[in-house]
């Protein structure tokens, strides 16, 4: 006679709210278990995308980098603020200065944009499964952060070719690329919340994020900024600009000279804010997110 076994299971409810922090631990220690998840959906994107291919690879460098050439011919010679290089009479001094601000600033606003549909994009998987929503968030900022190796190649290319210092200050560069994605991930964290309640914040972000970038040292640098009429009335006011310290920091060391104290001290700040203020703000509302898909 067939003895009956008993089989256990674990059922969990989930039952909208308004806001709840669950237990972090627990949280951390799923989303760390399931990272390949991140990591496999970051290949799909890819794959989806063609950005695995040769001419994909090649798009995500010649958009910013044609963007750089016509905002370098607009506000340095248009507008007359080349620096002339006596040698050769080419105002090509910063051309550089340019194309790297552009690409750390398209990384920050990359992991943005991508991040800011990414729940509502993916609303079939979260009624189907149950898993750390969060790793919508931090697939997005892998892929962003793999887009953004092709460009700093061109760029050390671009760094050699207008003979720019190469010296210690450049072993800055994985800190401030990695408080880039930070600031990219807690401001991703937060829009794709906000995206959820709201469906039109996506159609906004195209031009909060221009004027983002006009109000940023990405083409001018952040002294220039302070000796204008307006940079003398905000003052240090400007760092509250979250990638305002970060790309004066990243100037700095692109140019060969340690980052100022202020400007690292303000990027390391605001990516320690934004990265886990934002990180529990989506946490504390994802439960809500299947009712609201």
């Amino acid at each position: 006679m067939a003895k009956d076994t008993a089989v256990k299971s674990t059922r969990r409810v989930y039952t909208p709210h308004r806001a709840g922090i669950p237990n972090l631990r627990e949280y951390f220690k799923e989303l760390w278990a399931r990272l390949d998840f991140a990591k496999e959906m970051s290949d799909t994107n890819i794959r989806a995308g063609n950005t695995n291919t040769f001419l994909g690879q090649a798009w995500l460098v010649l958009n910013p980098l044609l963007l750089a050439a016509v905002y370098f011919l607009l506000v340095m010679i248009i507008g007359g603020g080349a620096r002339i290089d006596p040698n050769t009479g080419i105002a090509r001094a910063d051309f550089p200065q340019i194309a790297s601000g552009l690409f750390l600033f398209f990384l920050i606003s990359g992991i943005v944009q991508a991040c800011a549909t990414s729940v509502t994009n993916a609303g079939s998987l979260i009624l189907n499964m149950n898993f750390p929503k969060q790793l919508l968030i931090f697939a997005n900022t892998y892929l962003a952060l793999r887009r953004f190796v092709p460009t700093m190649i061109v760029y050390a290319v671009i760094h050699i070719v207008f003979r720019k210092p190469i010296g210690l200050p450049l072993v800055w560069i994985p800190v401030i690329v990695a408080l880039a994605a930070l600031i990219g991930l807690g401001l991703g964290s937060i829009i794709a919340t906000w995206h959820v309640y709201f469906r039109d914040t996506a159609n906004f972000l195209p031009y909060i994020i221009r004027i983002w970038l006009y109000a940023s040292p990405v083409l001018y640098s952040g002294e220039q900024f302070l000796a204008t009429g307006i940079g003398k009335v905000t003052g240090e006011w400007i760092l509250l600009n979250p990638v305002f310290g970060l790309l004066g920091a990243w100037s700095d060391i692109l140019h060969g000279e340690w980052p100022t104290w202020y400007y690292l001290a303000a990027a390391a700040g605001w990516a320690l804010l934004l990265s886990v203020g934002g990180v529990l703000y989506f946490i504390s509302r994802e439960r809500d997110f299947a009712v609201r898909l």
